[in-house]
């Protein structure tokens, strides 16, 4: 009996040796930089103030600091030019560029649009009121001009005959409170706040539902540099993406009201309207708990951009050329083992 108390002692003390030798090398600085969309952020790009309001990242082990960017194009340029190891970005740009040679692959996503075409102008009532109207968007090849564009097409119509103004995120929240925009095209999140404020309610501008199912929402990037040079550290921050994904697409009424807190606080909107966009998206299931890069609505997306003449058909990537779901595959094994 003595002998097997030894051994089970030794194993014991083993164990504990081989955990707290796992937590040092977990609570090691493993430094990686990202991009995000903000600041205010986005409500998407909330998940970096949930992350880092809940400690998501801290416990995984990384020290990780944000480059903020008003526009997606520029989280995934800075990618490219390695001014970040990952970023966070509209799935065109991002495809685009892999479709370009250039050195970044996906590794998680978003599938999940949620974007809203409205109008406050009473001579808007269809998609083909929109004709000659100025219309705010986000920039030729950005993603709500990209998403406006297959809107209108569905009607008869090309972006040509919209006038586009480039204003998106916060300025376009605040030129809607203002009344200095009548059409545009919104985040569930900012016609909320803006018909918040203002007490009046915009139109819809109805639309097929199929439109959402062939575009790919958003995704996050990372350099071929990166995950050769620093694997791990892309790995930790996947295990604070997963993390804050569950929590943020939590129906518990508890996690609603936390989350709605933080994303007000960070995102400059009332709770109210936070807690009642955060129970919208949820409705379109706009975080998952997988990586959000099934092939079939990925590579829909790919094809409308062949479609709309913004990728040459020869030089349409793969799937396998576009992600490496490897990493975010660890990542949710290390997350489980965490239960």
């Amino acid at each position: 009996m003595g002998t097997i108390t030894r051994k089970s002692l030794f194993g014991a003390v083993a164990a504990l040796a081989a955990v707290t030798m796992f937590d040092a090398a977990t609570a090691a600085d493993i430094k990686l930089a990202a991009s995000a969309i903000g600041r205010p952020p986005i409500f998407s790009n909330t998940f970096v103030d949930v992350g880092e309001t809940k400690g998501y990242w801290k416990k995984a082990g990384l020290d990780v600091s944000f480059r903020w960017f008003q526009r997606g194009t520029d989280t995934a340029k800075a990618v490219v030019t390695g001014d970040v190891q990952i970023g966070y970005t509209a799935t065109p740009p991002a495809v685009n560029l892999i479709a370009s040679g250039a050195p970044i692959v996906v590794i998680a996503g978003m599938p999940n649009q949620d974007w809203l075409v409205a109008s406050d102008d009473p001579t808007v009532k269809g998609c083909k009121d929109l004709k000659g109207k100025t219309v705010a968007a986000d920039g030729i090849n950005n993603a709500r001009t990209l998403f406006v564009q297959s809107v209108v097409e569905n009607c008869g119509l090309k972006l040509s005959d919209l006038k586009l103004i480039n204003l998106a995120n916060q300025p376009l929240v605040k030129a809607g409170i203002a009344g200095q925009v009548h059409n545009g095209v919104w985040h569930i999140d900012e016609l909320a706040q803006v018909e918040f404020v203002t007490k009046k309610k915009w139109k819809l501008i109805e639309f097929p539902a199929s439109i959402y199912a062939g575009l790919h929402y958003a995704v996050l990037i990372a350099s071929k540099k990166a995950i050769a040079e620093n694997r791990e550290g892309v790995i930790r921050y996947l295990v604070g993406w997963i993390q804050t994904q569950k929590f943020m697409g939590s129906t518990a009424p508890a996690d609603i009201k936390e989350f709605a807190k933080i994303a007000a606080n960070a995102s400059q909107k009332d709770v109210a309207v936070a807690e009642s966009a955060i129970k919208e998206y949820q409705k379109i299931k706009y975080w998952v708990n997988n990586d959000g890069l099934e092939q079939k609505q990925l590579m829909a997306q790919v094809d409308d951009l062949v479609k709309v003449g913004l990728m040459k058909p020869e030089n349409k990537p793969s799937y396998d050329k576009i992600v490496d779901r490897s990493l975010y595959a660890e990542a949710m094994k290390r997350v489980q083992a965490m239960k």
